[in-house]
């Protein structure tokens, strides 16, 4: 990682790696953008806008917890019918969200017992490590060692 050096970008290096700094500056800047929402006449792409920068402070930044974005704007306007149905589209697509990396995941698992299983038909019952570096891995990595396991001799040959 580059070293920042700038007194500025230092201050907020470290200022909004604190969890509770970060989620009074998102709250401060959400009852803002509220406001300009309610200024815009057309309210999809007000939405939109606050999608997106929500979005970008909590996936991007990471700075802010998903659960605590989704208690800030409850927080913030209660009753209000826009936000309400911005809280409710953020939720289906974190819903949404949380169903593709469970796929991705359930898939990455079971290429990795697919692999495991490959390995002890080859070269009998896999030992502790193995069976941990395969479980650990990520679906490029087990691909690979899967196309590596036809011709690999020994165990080692299939991860080198």
């Amino acid at each position: 990682m580059d070293e920042i050096n700038n007194p500025h970008d230092v201050y907020f290096r470290e200022s909004f790696t604190r969890r509770e700094i970060a989620q009074d500056f998102l709250r401060w800047h959400l009852e803002r953008l509220i406001t300009l929402i309610d200024q815009i006449a057309d309210r999809d792409t007000a939405l939109e806008s606050l999608e997106s920068l929500l979005r970008y402070d909590v996936q991007g930044t990471q700075r802010v917890a998903e659960d605590d974005a989704r208690q800030l704007l409850e927080q913030t306007s209660p009753g209000d019918p826009i936000m309400q149905t911005f809280i409710d589209r953020y939720i289906e697509q974190g819903r949404e969200r949380g169903i593709e990396l469970g796929i991705e995941q359930g898939k990455c698992q079971g290429e990795a017992e697919f692999l495991l299983r490959l390995m002890e038909r080859k070269f009998g019952p896999a030992d502790v490590k193995l069976r941990q570096q395969i479980q650990e891995a990520d679906a490029e990595k087990l691909l690979e060692w899967s196309e590596r396991i036809l011709t690999a001799k020994t165990p080692d040959a299939v991860f080198h």
